[in-house]
C-alpha cells in the first residue's frame, strides 16, 4: 500500500513539473569563463557575441559566438558592474569607480563618459535611448535623459535597489529589492518618465534570514522573471498572473558555489547563463522554454 502511495506520488509530481523543466535533457553545467574576483553583468550584442564584467579588477570580457575565445577588451572600466547595449549600438556601463555611466564604441573600445556624480550598480535601456540605473548607496533609481544625458532622480525608495530591467513592453521598469523577496514595478510614461506609484512585480524565495539578495534578472518572454538570487537562479510568475500561473522555480547554484548575482537567457534561447562571483555558467534549457 505505501509503495502504491510513493508511485502514486512520484507520478503526479512528474506530471506536474514536467511542464516547467528548464535544462536540456543530459545537459550539464559548463564553464564559460573563471578565476574571476567577481564576475558580473551580461550583455550580448547585435552579432550574438557575450560580453561580461569583473567588477573589483576593472576588466570587461568579450566571449565569440562561435569559438567560445575570450577576450579582455579593457581592464580600465572603472569598475564597470551592470552593463546593456544601447539603440546607438554602445555598450553601457555602471562605472562606480569612475563615480560615472561610461559607453564604449564596439569598433574602437574606447570609453567616454556619458555622465558622472553617482555610484552605480545595474542598468536598463530604453529603445529610445533613455537610461535608467541603481544607487544601492543612496537608495535611489537615477535617469539619464536620452538625447541631453542630462540626469534626474527616477525614484527614492525605502529599501536599497540592485537588479533593475524593463518589462517587455518596456511599460514597467522593474527593481530589485536586495534584501527582501520583492520586485517593484514603476510604470513608464509616454515622455520615458516614471509615473505614479510602485507596484509588486514578482514574489521570489527567500532564505531563512529573509536575505533574498535579488541580483541581476531579466523578463522572459512568456512574463515569467529570471532573477539571480541567495538561493541560486530563480524563475517567478507576475504577482498578478492568476489562479494557472506556473509555480515558482528554484535552481541551486551547483556544487556549492555561492548565490548567484546575475542571470540571463542567450538570444538564440539555447542557454541560461549565471555568475557565480569566481566563474560564469552556461546550461543548455529545453526548446521553448520561456517562450510563448
Amino acid at each position: 500500500m505505501i509503495l502504491r502511495i510513493l508511485l502514486t506520488l512520484t507520478v503526479s509530481l512528474t506530471t506536474l513539473y514536467s511542464k516547467d523543466l528548464v535544462f536540456a535533457e543530459n545537459s550539464e553545467w559548463e564553464i564559460v569563463s573563471e578565476g574571476h574576483q567577481f564576475a558580473e553583468g551580461m550583455a550580448w550584442d547585435a552579432e550574438g557575441h557575450f560580453y561580461f564584467t569583473d567588477v573589483p579588477r576593472n576588466q570587461l570580457f568579450k566571449v565569440d559566438k562561435d569559438t567560445g575565445e575570450k577576450t579582455m577588451i579593457s581592464d580600465q572600466t572603472g569598475r564597470a558592474n551592470g552593463i546593456a547595449f544601447g539603440p546607438d549600438g554602445r555598450l553601457y556601463g555602471c562605472s562606480s569607480g569612475d563615480n560615472a555611466i561610461n559607453a564604449w564604441d564596439p569598433k574602437t573600445w574606447e570609453k567616454t563618459t556619458v555622465n558622472e556624480g553617482t555610484l552605480s550598480n545595474d542598468i536598463a535601456i530604453l529603445d529610445d535611448g533613455t537610461i535608467f540605473y541603481t544607487d544601492p548607496n543612496s537608495k535611489l533609481v537615477w535617469r539619464l535623459a536620452s538625447r541631453s544625458r542630462g540626469r534626474n532622480i527616477a525614484a527614492t525608495l525605502p529599501w536599497k535597489p540592485n537588479g533593475i530591467t524593463l518589462s517587455l513592453d518596456q511599460k514597467a521598469l522593474l527593481v530589485a529589492e536586495f534584501d527582501s523577496d520583492t520586485i517593484h514595478g514603476f510604470h513608464v510614461g509616454e515622455d520615458s518618465k516614471l509615473t505614479g506609484t510602485s507596484f509588486h512585480a514578482y514574489k521570489l524565495g527567500m532564505p531563512s534570514d529573509k536575505l533574498g539578495r535579488l541580483d541581476g534578472m531579466e523578463v522572459l518572454a512568456d512574463g515569467r522573471l529570471l532573477s539571480g538570487t541567495a538561493l541560486g537562479t530563480q524563475i517567478a510568475p507576475p504577482v498578478h498572473a492568476g489562479s494557472g500561473a506556473q509555480p515558482l522555480i528554484i535552481i541551486p547554484s551547483p556544487d556549492g558555489r555561492p548565490r548567484c548575482n546575475y542571470a540571463r537567457i542567450s538570444p538564440d534561447n539555447q542557454w541560461l547563463y549565471a555568475a557565480y562571483a569566481k566563474d560564469l555558467l552556461r546550461r543548455r534549457i529545453v526548446d521553448g522554454f520561456g517562450q510563448l
